[in-house]
């Protein structure tokens, strides 16, 4: 049935039922999916080949390393004398499993699997009620290739009964073990596509674990080699468990077993949390949480060799409580807008609603509902992984974007800095600039022409502020900058360098001076039609060789000093013509 929870609002606002705590509920909800998954686990979901068989698994107490019987006919009086037990412990033990197996298929050629925990060793033994008798033994410690250690091929004729003993001595179990009986051709096939994806998700890991880390250590920055090392810690944990150590290397994994990763992941793990999130700038409460995760795991990791019986249950509840940390943190950083949340936030709920259904069979509390629930978990580890590359990707876009944000800001400041407001020309400092870029420029610069400048002072401008008042003297300005500024082009550039002086840099030939000239000649006489007949301009230009690709500062200096005696001898001139009465020209 649906759970339904109504709130409503009257007169007064809210019900009090809004005000309860909805945890019970959830609590609730969390109880009746378990109690539905544990009903449906008696045939686990087949996802990685076909369907298992239901092969019911009984659990007896073993002696020491007690034999099993040695034909099917002594099977029942030999079960009588061992104590039955409802389930194994999941802290490990000395155990007897049994399975019965009975087939009409016309195949003989059988694999019998130890499957759905992790162990060391074990030894099966099938009992025939043909007479028949099949000994092999399991584990990490005969090597073998990854994952062939579960599973032994047998012959099982059809229309007889087998009996299939497992026995069992662990430090541990990873969930509750069942036994696993499928024909030949089956379990090649599932064999096949679990080491395909197992091979291919721990590459991935591998890959993207060192090619972040190299790239955090090449940029100094801790998000990326913490991730990193956390992918290569997820490595080392998966590749323990499944037994490349000793498949592959002939190397035991001793006391720093798969558990000691699996603890230890919350020391690298909480503290790219922190930094990805930057929660001791945005939530400092959290990241104090953050680095107590970090001191447990660190006071918990020799548990895997002083305490094996509790290494797995401890390895589970530490990687449980830094998921759920890292998903709550996420969550946190998405609802108070922090953007590189995105698929941080996606890569741990990936992890985390899967662990749902995988966390209570870990525990013991259910049968695993899928048939490889380990693989599952890996492949989510290898998905968490690549969106937590996403994530750094993202991240780094955020901060280019950040950064182009802020160098148009920039651009747009130091704009706004070399702008006069009044007229809208480029002021002295934007004229500095300039000249600085002339004279820097390199000397194989495709050439623009030769270096013109025109100093220009504005007469008349203190006579109108005197007589007609400062707003009139601003009009002035301003027409002189509209003027102007219909000289600005790629190859020409005006500034009001301050008061009533201005000036225009250029660059072209002979002709271009010449209607540079002209044009400064029209603005003068336009200022006399446009209503200011007191002012005008003097002006006096410059030029440099045009040969010369590259002036020095001293040259520069000099094209100015020229230009402004040129625009004083005009200056003057102008003077004189006004004091003779001669018109202005």
């Amino acid at each position: 049935g649906a759970l339904k929870v109504r709130c409503w609002a009257g007169h007064s606002g809210k019900s009090d039922a809004c005000n309860k705590p909805q945890w019970p509920r959830w609590l609730l909800l969390f109880g009746w999916l378990l109690a539905s998954a544990s009903a449906l686990a008696s045939e686990p979901l087949p996802l990685f080949g076909p369907r298992l068989p239901n092969t019911p698994v009984t659990t007896y107490e073993r002696s020491g390393d007690e034999a099993a019987p040695a034909s099917y006919s002594s099977l029942t009086r030999w079960l009588n004398h061992h104590a039955k037990r409802d389930s194994v412990s999941m802290f490990g033990g000395n155990y007897w499993l049994l399975t019965r197996f009975r087939h009409n298929q016309p195949d003989s050629r059988w694999s019998v699997s130890f499957a759905n925990t992790w162990f060391r060793q074990a030894r099966v033994v099938i009992l025939g009620d043909d007479g028949s008798r099949q000994a092999f033994e399991l584990g990490q410690q005969l090597g073998g290739t990854l994952l062939d250690y579960h599973g032994v091929p047998a012959r099982l004729e059809p229309g007889h009964e087998y009996a299939i003993l497992v026995a069992i001595k662990t430090p541990f179990f990873t969930s509750l073990p069942r036994i696993d009986v499928e024909t030949r051709t089956h379990h090649r096939q599932r064999h096949a596509n679990e080491t395909v994806l197992t091979l291919a998700t721990l590459g991935l890991l591998c890959g993207l674990g060192l090619f972040i880390l190299f790239i955090g250590l090449w940029i100094r920055d801790r998000s990326y080699q913490l991730y990193g090392a956390q992918a290569l810690v997820l490595v080392c944990g998966w590749g323990a468990y499944f037994g490349l150590p000793a498949g592959w290397l002939n190397l035991e994994s001793g006391w720093f077993n798969f558990t000691f990763w699996f603890i230890a992941l919350p020391i690298v793990h909480a503290p790219f949390t922190i930094r990805f999130l930057a929660l001791e700038r945005n939530a400092p409460w959290l990241a104090r949480v953050g680095y107590a995760i970090v001191a447990a795991a660190a006071l918990a990791a020799p548990a895997s060799w002083l305490a094996p019986s509790l290494a797995f249950f401890i390895a589970t509840l530490m990687v449980t409580v830094v998921v759920t940390y890292s998903t709550v943190a996420g969550i946190w950083a998405l609802r108070h807008g922090i953007r590189q949340a995105r698929f941080f936030t996606l890569s741990y709920l990936g992890v985390l609603l899967p662990g749902v259904l995988i966390l209570p069979a870990n525990f013991g509390l259910i049968p695993d509902l899928i048939d490889n629930s380990d693989l599952l978990t890996l492949l989510g580890n290898g998905c968490e992984g690549m969106l937590l590359a996403f994530a750094l990707a993202d991240n780094v876009k955020l901060l280019t974007d950040a950064r182009e944000r802020f160098r148009r800001g920039m651009q747009e400041a130091v704009t706004q800095a070399s702008i006069d407001a009044l007229t809208g020309l480029g002021n002295r400092l934007a004229f500095n600039v300039l000249i600085e870029e002339i004279t820097t420029r390199p000397a194989d610069a495709p050439l623009r022409g030769a270096a013109q400048i025109a100093m220009i002072d504005l007469d008349g401008l203190k006579q109108i502020n005197d007589t007609l008042g400062h707003a009139r003297g601003d009009d002035l300005l301003r027409t002189v900058g509209a003027g102007l500024s219909h000289l600005n082009s790629d190859k020409s550039r005006a500034f009001r360098l301050g008061g009533d002086e201005f000036a225009v840099v250029a660059f072209g030939d002979d002709l271009s001076l010449q209607r540079l000239s002209k044009s400064l000649s029209e603005l003068d006489r336009g200022l006399r039609v446009d209503g200011f007949a007191q002012a005008g301009i003097s002006f006096g230009l410059s030029s440099a060789p045009a040969t010369r690709r590259r002036l020095n500062s001293a040259e520069v200096a000099e094209l100015v000093r020229q230009a402004d005696r040129a625009m004083y001898t005009q200056k003057t001139r102008r003077r004189q013509a006004r004091s003779g009465g001669t018109p202005l020209t």
